[in-house]
């Protein structure tokens, strides 16, 4: 090999470490990780196979997503997320999707039937939730979360007695699945922009774009249970990768099932899709609770 190419390789191969160091780093600069980085890859002993994406047509992004079914409840078609799951970026409807359980393509199934919080997420980010159904049910092997409705004052009190909660998601467009631990929701302070709104957690999981849409659970006795899925950010300042949680930055935040977005769930869970079977369209409706008429998204 001649001087010439040898020089030019090794330039070649410094201009590639640098950019996929840049591109790290640009990920990770949008990563919102308080102290020692907790998010782990997840296992069969988290039961957590409910988990996986939402993928749609003409965008890149993947968002978090999870199967549910209320107690009593045997359904394995049912998901939630945050409602920009199926918006892009200037409010229009993406579609057609489809949930990748566990992340996995050769299980994909197509969403049939959408219920939003608000078509609006960037002005309404605390009605930022999604109940879909999906054509068919989700293969035996993935087993769906229970959804439990927690006040905030609740999940204080659970957090300061010791209480394991975790927040599920993945990093960017790409799995694999991971898990955020040692963290939970936290008590709002007076400078919280979000003080007196009881529809959102503050909450200090490690995490980062991807993780949108993702289950933040509770563990009772050994077995996890939801009680909202991880909307945005609300960074009054910047914060910095590993600077310690502060309540005044809104630095997480997951909208909480209760209200109309459980009403939702227990709709979907006890009806079912209106117009099987499924006609190679998905139906899109923004929830209003009764006597309000939804309206189409």
């Amino acid at each position: 090999m001649n001087l010439h190419r040898a020089a030019w390789l090794q330039l070649t191969w410094i201009a590639a470490g640098a950019v996929a160091l840049a591109l790290l780093y640009a990920s990770y600069a949008h990563a919102n990780i308080f102290g020692k980085d907790d998010r782990r890859l997840l296992t069969d002993a988290d039961k957590l196979s409910a988990v996986g994406l939402i993928v749609c047509k003409d965008t890149t992004r993947r968002p978090t997503a999870a199967l549910v079914a209320p107690h009593g409840s045997r359904r394995r078609d049912i998901i939630i997320t945050v409602a920009h799951a199926f918006l892009s970026r200037d409010d229009k409807r993406l579609a057609p999707c489809e949930f990748w359980p566990g992340g996995r393509d050769d299980d994909a199934t197509p969403i049939a039937f959408t219920l939003l919080g608000t078509a609006r997420p960037d002005d309404a980010w605390n009605e930022d939730w999604a109940v879909a159904m999906l054509v068919r049910n989700a293969p035996q092997k993935y087993q769906p979360l229970e959804p439990l409705v927690m006040r905030p004052e609740e999940a204080d009190a659970l957090r300061e007695d010791g209480a394991k909660f975790l927040l599920a998601g993945h990093n960017g467009e790409i799995g694999p699945l991971m898990v955020s631990e040692h963290c939970g929701p936290m008590r709002k302070v007076n400078a919280d922009i979000n003080r007196f709104d009881a529809r959102a957690f503050n909450h200090d999981c490690d995490m980062m774009p991807g993780w949108s849409g993702g289950p933040l659970m509770i563990e009772i006795n050994g077995q996890p249970f939801v009680i909202a899925v991880n909307a945005t950010e609300l960074n009054a300042l910047v914060t910095q990768v590993g600077e310690t949680y502060s309540g005044i930055y809104n630095a997480n935040t997951a909208v909480r099932i209760d209200g109309p977005f459980f009403d939702a769930i227990l709709h979907l869970a006890r009806n079912g899709y209106p117009e099987r079977p499924f006609a190679g369209k998905s139906t899109c409706v923004v929830w209003m609770p009764d006597p309000i008429e939804p309206k189409r998204c």
